[in-house]
């Protein structure tokens, strides 16, 4: 038993999933919709990569959230880490955040699928459900006028779960600036969607999760999430490498050296003051550790990371208040 398994050994039960978690759940199950209409429920497919004994990466990748970390080539000793862009500087995060709020719907739940835009989902008990999500212009669809900003109804195929096919309005917000509404029930009908769209107001939501990554690479962005528990950072410039988060509530199982495939080394390191698990495969790092609160954050990067920057990355993970 390792020093994280005693924590969860002798600490208190786990704590309820929270409202917001309980959202996202409902979220990813109305997004099991008929391929032709699956673009109104954002579907979150990918999987977080932990590559367990007996599964390949590829295989894992199907286990839970996001992508990950591309293979890079290996900082050797004394150089500078590096990714396709460049040398590795760790700086300030900045607070992620949704531009716009919609009003009169309740309060948003957000995802993210890797390299999409952020969509706003407002569920409704009826499931007249609203989604919100910045779009490019579009080529099709029956021209519609919003405060005299152009815009265009486009109809879907297919129905959803109240036998009503869902409908989208996607209108100029500012100039060149194109926002797409999506309205289910209610909501799917031209007057509905252009009123729904006179309400949207350019005030910021911000983008909350269970964790905040206080530390990433100079001008990396934030490229996904899943259930408000797992995170991945990017860098825009080499879109295929990436760092992700994972949170998970205190109780449940650690990873055990022996589960990780293609594991080089395992070693006991400390990690804001707790002991921690750093564990080093042949395609990444992988930082296991607790937060004040008994939860375990798991955090991957690529190995073209250094040890060193890893362990700092991970010491800048917190429990969102």
């Amino acid at each position: 038993m390792n020093d994280l398994e005693l924590l969860d050994t002798y600490g208190p039960d786990a704590p309820p999933p929270s409202d917001a978690a309980l959202d996202a759940a409902r979220a990813r199950l109305l997004g099991a919709m008929d391929p032709a209409t699956a673009r109104p429920r954002p579907s979150l497919t990918r999987g977080w990569g932990i590559a367990v004994a007996g599964l390949g990466l590829a295989a894992a990748v199907a286990v839970a959230g996001v992508t990950l970390p591309r293979i890079a080539d290996r900082p050797a000793p004394g150089v500078t880490a590096t990714t396709g862009s460049g040398p590795i500087r760790l700086v300030a995060a900045a607070k992620p955040e949704f531009p716009w709020t919609l009003p009169g719907l309740g309060k948003a739940s957000f995802t993210a699928n890797p390299g999409d835009p952020v969509i706003a989902v407002y569920l409704a008990e009826d499931h007249s459900d609203v989604y919100l999500t910045s779009t490019d212009a579009p080529s099709k669809g029956e021209p519609a006028d919003v405060g005299g900003r152009p815009g265009r109804i486009i109809e879907f195929n297919g129905t959803t779960d109240n036998g009503r096919p869902p409908l989208d309005l996607v209108w100029e917000h500012r100039p060149d600036l194109w926002l797409r509404l999506t309205g289910q029930g209610r909501y799917a009908t031209p007057e509905a969607l252009i009123e729904l769209a006179g309400r949207v107001q350019d005030k910021p939501q911000r983008l909350r999760f269970e964790v905040t990554v206080g530390l990433i690479p100079d001008g990396w962005e934030l490229a996904a999430f899943k259930d408000e528990s797992i995170l991945t950072y990017r860098d825009p410039a080499d879109p295929g490498t990436d760092f992700s988060v994972q949170w998970t509530p205190k109780g449940e199982p650690l990873f055990r050296a022996r589960e990780i495939e293609g594991m080089e080394n395992a070693s006991k390191v400390t990690v804001q003051g707790r002991p921690a698990d750093l564990f080093r495969a042949g395609e990444f790092w992988m930082v296991q550790a607790r937060l004040a609160d008994g939860s375990i954050f798991r955090l991957m990067t690529p190995r073209s990371f250094t040890e060193e920057q890893a362990l700092e990355l991970a010491g800048s993970i917190r429990r969102s208040t």
